[in-house]
């Protein structure tokens, strides 16, 4: 991959902090990160435990303020929103894989898939054919009456990922989305994501703190004590191994 200077960047960090008060005390999770991303990429953020690297996702999603410094996303200066236009910002422009589902237990697959078409005001029977195809989608066809508890791990986090993506965001946020995973289940979720984000152009950032993960990345930034020490293309990402296996037997 070769970055164009007529290309923009889809996120866009300029000397971006971030300090936290523990007491009387100062904790600097993020000092002076500048970084940009580009449109269709998959960034791979690896660190170890306190490096940062969720605070810096955070700060790219919106969902805190940096002490200092300036993050354009999507077009749009973040940082000088307020809560309010922050949420129907995400709303349009992002969607999020956290590492433990976050599935609503009393809820079926295909209504925890549609619930953020919900919040965007789509009707019902629009949200839940649109929820179908998503689950279709990622393989759960014959799940989608399926509660949380009466699903795998590995078909969890598709539900989770089904719901990320229903409402067709530019920027898929995954925070350690393979963590909760055996090995193999892990591999096929992330050339699950992988593929269905590159079908579709979404821009992928995904946390982690496991260094296998760079080699499938286009881009890997590297944190140690809140500040960036590499920030490196990858000119062929490397094929995610693993048997061939149907998306339903995870």
């Amino acid at each position: 991959m070769e970055e164009k200077g007529t290309r923009e960047p889809v996120i866009r960090l300029d000397g971006v902090s971030k300090v936290y008060a523990i007491g009387e005390e100062k904790l600097r999770a993020l000092d002076g990160v500048s970084l940009d991303i580009y449109p269709g990429e998959f960034a791979c953020i690896i660190g170890r435990s306190g490096s940062g690297k969720s605070t810096l996702l955070n700060m790219m999603a919106g969902l805190e303020k940096p002490s200092r410094g300036r993050i354009r996303v999507a077009g749009r200066q973040i940082e000088r929103m307020n809560e309010s236009q922050l949420v129907q910002f995400r709303l349009k422009y992002v969607g999020f894989v956290f590492q433990s589902f976050n599935l609503f237990a009393m809820h079926t697959a295909l209504d925890n898939v549609a619930m953020p078409l919900m919040y965007k005001g789509m009707p019902r029977a629009q949200r839940a054919a649109r929820a179908r195809a998503m689950l279709d989608a990622v393989g759960l066809r014959t799940h989608m009456r399926h509660r949380p508890g009466e699903m795998s791990g590995g078909q969890q986090q598709r539900v989770g990922i089904a719901r990320a993506l229903v409402t067709g965001p530019k920027i898929l946020f995954a925070d350690e989305p393979t963590g909760n995973l055996d090995f193999n289940t892990s591999r096929e979720i992330l050339r699950l994501i992988r593929s269905i984000c590159r079908e579709r152009g979404t821009t992928l950032i995904m946390v982690t703190h496991d260094p296998e993960m760079a080699q499938y990345a286009d881009r890997v930034v590297r944190l140690l004590d809140g500040r960036v020490t590499e920030n490196t293309l990858n000119a062929h990402p490397a094929d995610i191994p693993g048997p061939a296996i149907s998306k339903e037997d995870t």
